[in-house]
């Protein structure tokens, strides 16, 4: 008996704002209770993602019952994620948040998901079997990232601790059986087609067959129309009934980030890095404060319910409509502004147990005793963990207008264009290239461009210390970028580089480059919960002619050439004798070359969500839609550091450092009438990076190559945290953050009227192309081979058609639900046609 799983999958923002889509759930649930109300064994799985069920109830709370119902009788399969957020640039903290609040959701609607169903993410992390061990889930259904050299339907991820998951491999994507009632007397042919395609690859002889779409508002029984050839399956059923057919299923392990059968997309790493800036400084912040609050047993969940609504895939990647982003923007500064205050707050209370004067407040579980310079002072940092520590002692400036610096850890000299030699390799190199891609691909070549100094000067020195001033300016066709770079020197082996890029103009890409000089040593990149070692190239992808048996079933864009580009959080690294790392705060894509140049990719401009034609990827990947915030040009800044150490990328000495940079200490003065209290307040210390509170514990993971307090390498697990206060002293304390996060602000730029008169044309042109494909219609046989053929390509034309004249009217400040309606259906109608025309490919129908 052939399975099939009937589903949505809910782009919640994407072309169209939540605030439309929403209305659209509301006709799902309509239809879903009227066909379950005939057909009591109808199953429905909602995208695997809980906040479907907060949008819904948001605007329809009638259906709050009902939903419970569904859920305990088992016709609709909720979970177990609160979202389907984006793994590669989520901070470690949101991905748990993210298990956590999904769980706490399913059980409140009476639910239990054991089975991860995440249908469209942009690839997944190496750690995530053993999170899904953690939070009660045995598989999962994947179609993105999948690595194999010989695909297979069914197989086992494992992570670097030893966790393992069942998983199934979506190669035919999540839509191959969409729409049976639209295409009737091609039912039975699409499901024989499709079986056929797909049992090549199957281990077990069953083959996933999926009835659902996106923004799918009307389900439907395939049952009506192939009768006894199938049966409904839900993703648990499914998944065990495969592997109860398998003794050895194949195994992979590691992070899941090969666009080899479906695309990735590398250049969404660096697409709108401003919303990536300002996720991260949130994400830092929404962390802190929960720690602080968690001291007295006070939540923040509703903070991050709000947060990861702003990391699902489409919007963190930047791939949606500029009304969308302009709204998370919105967002994230309310949110920080809401921490800020609540940061302040909860500091308030701990400096009551305080003498008043200076304090380091340090977020790092090590150790430190140096001086560090935060930009404003430099100052000894005496600290034992996590807590706050007594400042004494402050460098004393003097006169130094010396452009070098020297400590125990380096020797820094600059150059006269800006640049700066550490230890016999050149850092802070600034370079241009045109960007030929789209939101979701980079694609680039070289320009001529000009990179000169405008100012290089000492800011201020000390004895410990020395900032260093720079201004460049960089100018290419179209192109005009000028810098405000401060370089920060102290005792730590960290040259702390922070940016602000005034930018204008178009489609280009501006990084920054360490050129190592190295052409053999290892690259490894910091991702969540693991660092993680990868080639500096990907060349394992198949070529544009995969093969009869693969184009059969690979209907959807993939990468193909080479991937230079990868995702990283947190820093990047060459180990060979020492180790080199450059480290970057909320951004998120790098290449190492052959040469060991380390390009940390800073602006990605480009002007459309998706276009055609672009190289290193088959197909198209979204809707042609105009957004010129995605040009990026304005105000962004960026922090930055090099560090050059002579110890292991995975040790406790090289975590000391990429933690001081992460997790900076802020400054405190505190001030009370009177001088009672302590001189520090130490919460935890340890060598275990540290992600969050979990049930009164604190979650921790090794990321080491050895055992460490009690964890094996790679483990993620909690630890103890038992703070005893003391009597407080003046309950009347007040406080000032003297170096706190900063916003990382953006402003746009307006359209011009010459650029919308633009798109008017280009609307002109493809009206004219679909009237001459409509005669050409009317002159073909109903049905026949050349009819769908034609239609297919018509359907296209339509589909670009609406999503131009929509972009036009969003870039004037409107919103046409009517139209957004619209360009759904038709998305749906062109996509079903997919499938028409690669079965007419096999012979007449």
């Amino acid at each position: 008996m052939n399975r099939v799983i009937c589903h949505t999958h809910w782009d919640r923002e994407w072309f169209a704002p939540s605030f439309v889509t929403n209305e659209w759930l509301k006709e799902l649930f309509e239809r879903l209770l009227d066909l379950i109300s005939t057909k009591r064994d109808y199953r429905y799985v909602l995208d695997g993602q809980t906040l479907i069920l907060e949008d819904l109830l948001s605007t329809a709370p009638e259906f709050r019952e009902k939903v419970k119902e569904l859920v305990r009788s088992g016709n609709l399969f909720i979970g177990p994620l609160y979202a389907q957020i984006d793994f590669r640039l989520s901070p470690e903290v949101a991905i748990i948040k993210n298990f956590e609040l999904g769980k706490e959701d399913v059980k409140k609607f009476g639910g239990d998901a054991s089975v991860a169903w995440m249908v469209d993410n942009f690839g997944f992390i190496s750690q995530l079997p053993q999170l899904f061990k953690r939070y009660g889930i045995e598989g999962a259904f994947l179609w993105r990232g999948v690595k194999l050299e010989k695909p297979s339907i069914e197989f086992l991820w494992e992570s670097k601790d030893g966790s393992s998951v069942k998983c199934i491999f979506l190669i035919g994507g999540y839509r191959n059986l969409y729409g049976l009632s639209r295409t009737r007397d091609l039912a039975k042919k699409r499901l024989k087609h499709e079986i056929e395609k797909l049992k090549i690859f199957s281990l077990s002889g069953f083959v996933p067959l999926l009835d659902g779409y996106d923004l799918d508002v009307n389900p439907e029984d395939p049952r009506d129309l192939l009768n006894e050839e199938i049966e409904l399956s839900s993703p648990e059923k499914y998944l065990n009934e495969a592997f109860s057919k398998i003794a050895e299923p194949p195994k992979i392990s590691g992070e899941l980030l090969s666009g080899k059968y479906a695309c990735v997309f590398p250049g969404t790493l660096s697409s709108r890095i401003y919303l990536k800036r300002q996720a991260y400084v949130v994400g830092k912040l929404l962390r802190y404060v929960e720690l602080l609050s968690s001291l007295h047993n006070e939540r923040v969940d509703e903070l991050y319910r709000t947060y990861l609504k702003t990391l699902v895939h489409d919007n963190i990647c930047g791939v949606c409509v500029d009304t969308i982003h302009r709204k998370m923007q919105s967002v994230y500064k309310k949110l920080f502004g809401s921490l800020e205050k609540s940061l302040k707050k909860e500091l308030k209370k701990l400096a009551t147990h305080l003498e008043k004067g200076l304090y380091a407040v340090s977020f790092s579980p090590f150790e430190y005793d140096h001086y560090y310079c935060d930009g404003q002072r430099c100052y000894r940092l005496q600290s034992e963990g996590v807590g706050l520590f007594k400042v004494n002692e402050f460098d004393v400036t003097r006169s130094d207008e010396t452009l070098s610096f020297r400590n125990d850890h380096y020797e820094a000299l600059f150059n006269e264009d800006g640049s700066l030699d550490v230890n016999g390799i050149v850092t802070g190199v600034l370079h241009l290239e045109r960007e030929l891609g789209d939101c979701y691909s980079t694609d680039t070549e070289e320009i001529d461009f000009s990179c000169r100094v405008s100012e290089m000067q000492v800011e201020r020195a000390g004895e410990r210390h020395k900032i260093v001033r720079l201004k460049r300016i960089i100018e290419a066709e179209g192109v005009s970028i000028e810098t405000e770079e401060r370089i920060i020197f102290d005792e730590s082996p960290l040259v702390k580089w922070n940016i602000i890029v005034h930018a204008s103009g178009r489609n280009y890409l501006l990084s920054f480059i360490t050129k190592s000089f190295d052409r053999t040593s290892k690259v490894f990149a910091k991702m969540p919960f693991d660092v993680v070692e990868r080639d500096r190239i990907d060349t394992d992808l198949l070529p544009q002619n995969a093969g009869k048996n693969l184009n059969s079933v690979l209907l959807a864009a993939r990468e193909v050439g080479s991937i230079r580009k990868f995702p990283f959080q947190g820093f990047v690294a060459l180990q060979g004798e020492k180790t080199l790392a450059v480290m970057a705060k909320g951004v998120h894509q790098y290449e190492v070359d052959e040469e060991g140049d380390i390009k940390i990719d800073l602006i990605r401009s480009v002007e459309w969500v998706a276009k055609n034609n672009v190289r290193g990827r088959t197909g198209d990947a979204g809707p042609l839609m105009y957004v010129p915030d995605a040009r990026c040009e304005g105000t962004i800044d960026f922090e930055l550091a090099i560090c050059d150490l002579n110890t292991d990328v995975r040790s406790e000495e090289f975590f000391k450092w990429f933690n001081l940079f992460d997790d900076p200490p802020m400054l405190l003065s505190v001030n009370k009438r009177d001088d009672r209290g302590l001189e520090s307040l130490k919460f935890f210390s340890g060598s275990l990076p540290w992600i969050c509170v979990e049930n009164s514990e604190l979650l921790v993971y090794n990321p080491y190559s050895k055992p460490m307090h009690g964890l094996k390498p790679s483990q993620i697990s909690t630890i103890p945290i038992d703070v005893v206060f003391p009597d407080r002293g003046d309950d009347r304390a007040e406080v000032e953050i003297l170096s706190s996060l900063r916003f990382p602000q953006f402003v746009f730029k307006k359209i011009t009227e010459h650029e919308l008169e633009q798109m008017k044309e280009k609307i002109e042109i493809i009206e004219e192309e679909i009237e001459q494909l409509e005669e050409i219609l009317k002159g073909l046989k109903k049905n026949s081979r050349e009819y769908h053929m034609s239609r297919h390509e018509l359907l296209s034309k339509k589909r670009t058609l609406l999503e131009l004249i929509i972009s036009l009217a969003l870039n004037r400040g409107k919103v046409s639900k009517r139209l957004m309606r619209k360009l759904n259906e038709l998305r749906a109608e062109k996509r079903i046609y997919d499938y028409i025309v690669e079965l007419l490919k096999e012979g007449p129908t």
